[in-house]
């Protein structure tokens, strides 16, 4: 009887257990591969939302000719992310046995880059006009993305952890909520003062947009983390 090129495989590695477990190794090794770029992914993301920190400052202290070139800085760095983002998605597409969800793992790359995205986005509404705040409200956008960059480099600790220990990354992922929550607390006060604000339509809107983005970069730092403990509990659950 024929034999298949599958069958011989199995005959060369002594039987059906033995390539399994090579199909599973080969498997692991691909996975591993893909969160070491997930990880660099990360540390892209993380580099994009502290050069936001030099939009705000910038922009607080009316500095608008550095502020628009932090900006474009800013949309040179996502370029470069994306192109990461693309080889992982690539590799991803390829198929093969992963021993975590390959579906997670694109969903983690794809809310990961949303991240990129609402950074450069609050920083092209930043330099999109010339406005002058009180202090305090400076301030507080300084910490609020402050508490932004706090949430992000926590939750790319947590990714870099998922490729060695996965109770590590889910220790670490815990945390973000309590940056999501100190996000919230001055967006909070952000708002009151923004509506106490006598301005005009314009900059009330523009700023509004503004704290919007920032706060909501918090947020998805928080939804990101839970994937990853969703995906450390599960894959932990299976070893």
């Amino acid at each position: 009887m024929t034999q298949s090129p599958l069958d011989r495989i199995r005959r060369t590695l002594g039987g059906e257990t033995t390539l399994e477990g090579v199909i599973e190794a080969m498997g692991k090794e691909r996975e591993e591969q893909v969160v070491e770029r997930l990880g660099e992914f990360s540390a892209q993301v993380v580099v994009i939302v502290h050069k936001l920190q030099d939009v705000v400052d910038r922009f607080a202290a009316d500095r608008y000719d550095e502020l628009e070139a932090s900006a474009r800085e800013m949309d040179a760095l996502e370029s470069e992310a994306d192109t990461t983002k693309e080889a992982i998605l690539d590799r991803l597409s390829l198929g093969g046995v992963f021993p975590m969800n390959s579906a997670d793992l694109a969903r983690l790359v794809g809310s990961m880059d949303s991240i990129a995205n609402l950074a450069a986005g609050a920083a092209d509404r930043i330099a999109m006009r010339r406005l002058t705040l009180p202090s305090r409200m400076n301030e507080l956008l300084r910490a609020l993305t402050q508490a932004d960059i706090d949430a992000v480099e926590t939750l790319a600790r947590a990714v870099v952890a998922m490729s060695t220990d996965l109770r590590e990354a889910l220790r670490i992922a815990v945390t973000v909520d309590k940056m999501e929550s100190a996000a919230d607390d001055i967006f909070a006060e952000l708002y009151h003062d923004m509506f106490e604000w006598d301005t005009d339509y314009k900059t009330f809107h523009q700023l509004k947009a503004i704290i919007e983005r920032l706060e909501s970069i918090a947020d998805r730092c928080s939804q990101n983390a839970e994937l990853v403990r969703h995906m450390a509990l599960e894959y932990l659950d299976t070893k």
